[in-house]
């Protein structure tokens, strides 16, 4: 038995969603603000005791709905005409705001007990073996809710009025969903011990309580470790059976002292004129030892450190939070084997929230490992859920050569509501040898990179190592609002970047794709031999996989010089720039980066600036550029190998413009291209 999907209806930014599940292990991802908090909110509010709705929690999709719907109210209090106000009544019933949340459940009818989830199977089919459970937070009764407000003393409007009043109007209901009519029947009203029956929900949050300032009083790991205690399985373990014969030992001996004390106490007492006909019942006191207790209270955890054991709070949060989180999913699984037969759940479900918090990479992955291993030793039916803002947990848990991306759930703002991408449907549309090699190229780029494109409110995939460096500077001088977002920068090189197209797509991102024209002479031997040459050579065409094969898919660099600025979009949210004329009194076009920057910055490397009374040549500072002559021909002053841009690049850096008095500036391609990513009008 298992949760197969989870759908989500007006909660926060949480509208209207669908979230299938993965039988083993589930991963929540996605930029900030996106609702996977939420996700684990709903569930424990539904679910847990403890736990309640407030106002805020609405969508704020429905405030729109609660007035438009008083409105109706308001015309069926003053309408006579009986017909109306039913129609009236039924609509406001039927659409006013709820909270839902739905688990479908399915299930193995030759292995699962159906006893617990009876209530919610509705129909005979012997083919099913599904069932729904659905949760709502409701209005006890619509019309008075609108009739109460209606009815109010002061001025205060609906809004407000209901952040204050709602609970006294809504209530927590539970249903079972017939599958064919999607007839709802109402459960009663102990339906949370139900739920329990059938899954046993644990979490473990983002906001765990680990300090490791010296006067730390959280001890979360002695905690942790007490945890672990009570829910081990202490019958079948000695050396636990050791401890309590040992405490009973102890036990025995104090009971005998405690004897002796109690006789003196009581001679004592007779001393002190007390009625004799006041009797003194017997008084024994008895020692009592209880294993769980005295570790929780006595014992502490030390890291060993020479001649000196240090406190838990001595060391790293990293390693205290690693041994907490594997310590509370042990404790989760033992709790759940121990549970009496009578209240034992058909499965366990953990949710935990943003692991990765103190956690360097290599301790994030073994944090996945160590849990992936211990569900798949623990000899019960369980089901991870975990959100997360790291790429090492993805490149972990979430690619799989086999599994591929399946496991990963990405929840994206849209322009009206929140989406989640199932990587289940994520496919690359290609023959199955290149979708193959393609996976396999993405699986290998994002474990050695940092695959933040998941969290990333927009990218730029750049070809190479220039780029990359160059590209803070170039974005604070033409395109500095995008410091306030979250941009991923892909290093993939010209050949590589199209592997990236269906990945893109699929998790809708905002990407601009910065390359190189690369014109070469057109010839019939291999292309790795291809020649380098300037763009206006007569009949040259370009090496770069990305123009050819995916936008604007153009060979000859005479059809590229001319394309139309529609054709190097892929959608709306992907676009390619490559070198162009600077303006259109310049015909000159570059071939590289390099160039570009060379070709527009003539000016600049010709200039000079005061220094202490002495003219100081600006390309004096540039080693490329040293020894040359800044003429009209930047093919020639460009950097023909890789040290040579490397120094280049270095140079551009590090150039005190506000010394100076003189800056370089961006070319164009590049330009445009980032203050198209800068405007958000598209998104």
């Amino acid at each position: 038995m298992k949760i197969e999907s989870i759908k989500i209806k007006n909660f926060r930014l949480l509208d209207n969603i669908n979230i299938n599940l993965e039988d083993d292990l589930t991963l929540i991802v996605g930029k900030n603000n996106t609702g996977k908090t939420s996700l684990f909110e709903v569930i424990n509010i539904f679910t847990q005791q403890g736990y309640e709705f407030k106002f805020e929690d609405f969508s704020q999709k429905t405030y729109s709905r609660f007035s438009k719907l008083y409105d109706l109210f308001e015309k069926y209090h003053k309408d006579d005409n009986e017909v109306i106000r039913k129609k009236l009544e039924e609509i406001i019933r039927e659409y006013i705001p709820k909270i839902q949340l739905i688990l479908k459940i399915v299930y193995d009818k030759q292995k699962d007990s159906l006893i617990h989830l009876s209530d919610f199977i509705t129909d005979l089919d012997e083919n099913k073996n599904e069932a729904s459970i659905l949760l709502s937070y409701e209005p006890k009764e619509s019309l008075n809710l609108f009739k109460s407000f209606l009815e109010r003393k002061d001025q205060t409007k609906l809004i407000p009025w209901l952040k204050n009043n709602l609970k006294t109007f809504y209530q927590l209901q539970c249903y079972s969903i017939d599958t064919e009519t999607f007839i709802e029947r109402p459960l009663d009203i102990n339906f949370k011990n139900k739920i329990a029956q059938i899954v046993t929900f644990e979490s473990i949050k983002a906001s765990r309580n680990l300090d490791d300032v010296g006067n730390d009083k959280n001890k979360t790991l002695e905690a942790g470790f007490s945890d672990y205690y009570k829910q081990s399985n202490k019958e079948e373990d000695k050396n636990v059976e050791s401890l309590e014969n040992l405490l009973n030992s102890f036990s025995n001996q104090l009971d005998i002292k405690y004897e002796e004390i109690l006789k003196e106490i009581l001679n004592e007492l007779t001393k002190f004129g007390i009625d004799p006909h006041i009797t003194i019942p017997p008084i024994k006191l008895i020692s009592e030892f209880n294993s769980e207790s005295i570790l929780s209270k006595n014992m502490k955890y030390y890291y060993e450190n020479g001649e000196i054991p240090l406190p838990e709070n001595y060391n790293g949060l990293g390693y205290s939070n690693l041994i907490f989180l594997v310590l509370k999913v042990v404790s989760f699984i033992e709790k759940f084997k121990k549970a009496k037969a009578e209240d034992k759940a058909e499965f366990l479900t953990i949710l935990i929230e943003e692991p990765e918090a103190h956690l360097h990479p290599q301790m994030q992955q073994v944090f996945i490992k160590e849990v992936i291993k211990l569900v798949n030793n623990s000899g019960i039916a369980v089901q991870l859920i975990i959100s997360s803002h790291s790429s090492h947990i993805i490149t972990e848990a979430g690619i799989d050569l086999e599994k591929g991306f399946d496991r990963i759930r990405y929840f994206s703002k849209g322009k009206r509501k929140i989406d989640v991408n199932d990587f289940n449907a994520f496919k690359i549309e290609t023959n199955k040898k290149a979708e193959k090699e393609t996976f396999r190229f993405l699986k290998q780029y994002l474990n050695l990179h940092k695959c933040d494109i998941f969290f990333a409110d927009k990218v730029i995939m750049v070809e190479g190592v220039t780029e990359k460096m160059l590209l803070p500077i170039m974005i604070n001088k033409v395109a500095p609002t995008l410091n306030n977002e979250y941009i991923s920068v892909l290093e993939v090189g010209g050949n590589y970047t199209h592997k990236f197209k269906e990945l893109l797509h699929f998790i809708k991102v905002k990407t601009l794709i910065i390359t190189d024209i690369d014109s070469v002479l057109p010839s019939n031997i291999k292309k790795e031999n291809l020649k380098e040459c300037k763009v206006d050579t007569v009949n040259a065409i370009t090496c770069n996989s990305t123009l050819k094969g995916w936008i604007p898919r153009l060979v000859n660099i005479s059809d590229l010089n001319n394309c139309l600025e529609e054709n190097k979009f892929d959608g709306n949210l992907i676009r390619v720039t490559y070198q162009i004329r600077e303006s259109d009194d310049d015909n000159y076009i570059a071939r590289s980066l390099e160039e570009s920057i060379i070709n527009k910055n003539l000016f600049f490397f010709k200039s000079d600036y005061l220094e202490n009374g002495k003219k100081i040549k600006i390309k004096n500072h540039f080693k490329l550029l040293k020894s040359k002559k800044v003429l009209n021909a930047p093919w020639d002053l460009r950097p023909k190998n890789s040290s040579a841009k490397t120094n280049f690049t270095f140079d551009l850096m590090t150039f005190d413009e506000e010394t100076t008095k003189l800056k370089w500036e961006v070319p164009l391609y590049i330009k445009e291209g980032l203050e198209w990513l800068a405007k958000n009008d598209n998104i």
